[in-house]
């Protein structure tokens, strides 16, 4: 008995040093003000300019539509001829000095720099938007209405701010006579949305070339309030992973018949109680990847105390964290683990048939430490279960991570500090997909970030009704690139 009490004493002993040093730490990590003008300031003047071109931008509704639904005839691609004559009316000094090269519809700018021999940069963005079917819309989805400080309708964030910010940004270094150090390339594809073809198209073209890229910067992470709770500065998130994505179909065959005389364990009955295992009874693994770590030490010193403690020692938390972060919100939990969610569903054409077959689709994110492979073998085994067979639709596994000690993502995030001092700058780990993964044959460089801010609203719009950005976020992002862009050697 003497010996248990020594042993739980030295238990406590070691415990309270632990949290000791975990205290000192949390104390000496905490960030310092920041201090001097950023780089990225603009005047009213050009606010409003680059709020008109992002409008105009907006207007013009280039919906990327499935080339499978155009099966047999040619795809219009009028819409985005028209969103290129804008851009060529907005941008002019682009469309005259650079390099244009086409791809039904996709566009490809090589502004040559003083050395052509050294890897280019690549800035990029996507076209196309989803549609905008919602009746909820304050003002007409592409009337590009600016009000209240704000550029509203379909695309104004995702992610025609992103386009009209990086050719303002070399339009005004060519109006300056500013000459790059290395050739800068401008890609926008016209398919993002639908995971489209249209970025390959360009990838292939530069592979064909032997063109190596220093970097490619995409949309993914931005400028936001809130990233965690106690967040005590605005966040810039460079993405550097992003998470795979793939559509699973789970069928369940049977014997159809008459709704008057069910038999028991029908397909629906056996889906249903596959979609309640995996929902009740999560079977993916949770893990501290070194992206998310990374994450995480980069947040600390931007905390309230309680938090910092936390984040700023994960030696010491990390256990804790793994088991509450799924509880705090599903984001959390997303950055933690591969996520399932059940989308789609199907059976009889009638109410009173009993289906001979059943269906129902989910969409898993695949982790960076669990790839499509064994997600799809986890869900599949579980399926066994209840007679259920499962097939991939389509899919793939996260990306690869761009290295943490990239001198590109270091370049990046020394760009957000001179540009927003006091901003907070973390590599992030980005739950949806962009065009940027598919540039990984081209660069070990995929960085995902828009300089842009958005508050909780706007981010819930990306896909839903009213979707905006703020004119003066704009504004700074356009000045994000510049700076970017001129001081890259």
């Amino acid at each position: 008995m003497r010996y248990v009490l020594y042993a739980l004493l030295a238990v406590i002993c070691i415990f309270v040093i632990c949290l000791a040093v975990a205290v000192i730490r949390a104390i000496k990590i905490k960030a310092k003000p920041a201090e001097g003008e950023g780089k990225a300031t603009y005047t009213p003047e050009e606010e409003a300019k680059y709020a008109k071109m992002l409008s105009a931008m907006v207007q013009v509704p280039t919906i990327s539509v499935p080339e499978s639904e155009k099966a047999g005839k040619e795809v219009d691609i009028s819409e985005f001829d028209k969103l290129q004559a804008v851009m060529e009316e907005n941008f002019p000094l682009i469309f005259k000095n650079t390099e244009i090269t086409k791809f039904e519809g996709n566009i490809l700018f090589r502004w040559q720099g003083k050395d052509s021999t050294k890897e280019p940069i690549l800035l990029m963005g996507h076209q196309d938007v989803v549609p905008a079917a919602e009746t909820t819309w304050e003002h007409d989805p592409f009337s590009g209405a600016i009000e209240g400080g704000k550029i509203h309708g379909r695309g104004a964030m995702d992610c025609k701010c992103t386009v009209c910010a990086e050719m303002a940004a070399v339009e005004e270094l060519l109006e300056e006579g500013f000459v790059p150090e290395r050739d800068v390339y401008l890609a926008y594809s016209k398919n993002e949305e639908i995971t489209g073809g249209g970025v390959y198209k360009i990838v292939n073209y530069l592979k064909e070339k032997g063109i190596r890229l220093a970097c490619a910067m995409d949309e993914g992470g931005g400028i936001v309030d809130g990233i965690l709770p106690g967040m005590e500065a605005l966040c810039a998130a460079v993405g550097i992973v992003e998470k795979g994505t793939a559509h699973l179909k789970f069928t369940a065959e049977g014997k159809g018949g008459h709704s008057s005389t069910p038999p028991k364990d029908t397909p629906i009955a056996r889906l249903s109680a596959f979609v309640c295992d995996v929902e009740k009874h999560d079977p993916f693994t949770a893990k501290f990847t070194p992206a998310l770590e990374a994450m995480f030490s980069h947040l600390a010193p931007y905390q309230t105390f309680p938090f910092r403690l936390l984040l700023g020692n994960l030696w010491l938390f990390k256990p804790l964290l793994k088991v509450a972060m799924p509880m705090v919100s599903p984001m959390a939990k997303a950055f933690l683990q591969t996520t399932c969610v059940f989308t789609m569903s199907g059976g009889s054409e009638a109410p009173n048939v009993i289906p001979d077959h059943a269906y129902v689709v989910a969409n898993i994110r695949p982790s960076i430490h669990q790839d499509l492979d064994e997600c799809f073998s986890i869900l599949c085994n579980i399926a066994a279960k209840y007679d259920i067979k499962g097939e991939i639709i389509l899919g793939q596994s996260a990306s690869a991570v761009v290295p943490l000690d990239s001198e590109e993502l270091a370049y990046a995030g020394q760009c957000v500090k001179d540009c927003f001092p006091g901003y907070c700058f973390t590599p992030y780990l980005v739950t949806g997909g962009t065009d940027c993964r598919d540039y990984q044959p081209v660069t070990d460089n995929c960085l995902r970030f828009t300089p842009i801010r958005m508050d909780s609203q706007q981010l819930a719009a990306m896909h839903a009704a009213n979707e905006n950005i703020n004119t003066d976020a704009v504004a700074q992002g356009v000045k994000y690139y510049k700076y970017f862009i001129k001081n890259h050697k």
